[in-house]
């Protein structure tokens, strides 16, 4: 029995974590902490009652969620968008690679080595280590050196990332006899939200029949560049 009241309570606050906005936190039974911008438990033991919303706090209305009302600035460089990079030795090539970790306030982000991997790229210096002894190589995971890139060592290829709403041609069948694993895209694109992205393709959710679709970059209209912020701009927002 109290097993089943302590998971009572870990799927109440799960469902409340989930709620996005003051009113959809209000709709679940919660509290929404205008400090933190999250939805709690209706309790001052989760928020101070001055900065919380619902029944045990300041008001119950919305409305005066100011900062939520604020609008939100979106980050130029974030999880999941597409950048390349210099390599640390000054070699001519550029690395690319996904968004993987993003520290908006540190201004400095991580970047996924290869598609179909969490790797993420490491500093020169790591690579060119002494091999770890095996009874060390647990305690050398751990000093890993990951590379974190600043906004001013990144340029932006693609700034689409997961929950954006872009418009997505679609796979169209072929004649019988033509390799189904060549795709031919549709004429006219449709509503889509993104679900992931890699180097290669971008995973979709067609918002009129609900079809993920797993489709090659060129298939989703990119406005990358023309929503490119001024330099003197591009890190300012982050």
């Amino acid at each position: 029995e109290t097993t089943t009241g302590v998971s009572n309570l870990k799927d109440i606050h799960d469902d409340l974590e989930t709620a996005e906005s003051c009113e959809a936190c209000l709709a679940k039974g919660g509290g929404w902490c205008t400090l933190d911008q999250r939805c709690v438990e209706d309790d001052t033991a989760h928020c101070d009652a001055e900065n919380l919303i619902g029944l045990a706090g300041f008001t119950n209305d919305c409305k005066f969620d100011d900062e939520g009302r604020k609008p939100k600035k979106r980050p130029w460089i974030d999880k999941g968008v597409l950048v390349s990079y210099g390599y640390e030795n000054g070699t001519c090539c550029m690395g690319e690679g996904i968004v993987h970790r993003a520290y908006h306030v540190l201004e400095e982000y991580t970047v996924l080595l290869r598609d179909g991997s969490k790797e993420e790229v490491k500093t020169e210096r790591w690579h060119k280590r002494k091999p770890p002894k095996k009874k060390d190589e647990n305690s050398d995971y751990h000093n890993i050196e990951f590379r974190y890139f600043t906004p001013r060592e990144l340029t932006v290829i693609s700034g689409i990332r997961p929950k954006d709403v872009v418009q997505a041609h679609f796979a169209v069948r072929q004649a019988k006899g033509v390799d189904d694993a060549v795709l031919v895209r549709s004429q006219r694109t449709e509503e889509a939200v993104v679900i992931n992205t890699t180097m290669a393709t971008m995973a979709v959710n067609f918002t009129s029949d609900h079809i993920v679709s797993i489709l090659p970059r060129d298939f989703v209209v990119d406005r990358t560049s023309e929503l490119r912020p001024p330099a003197r701009l591009m890190h300012q927002e982050l």
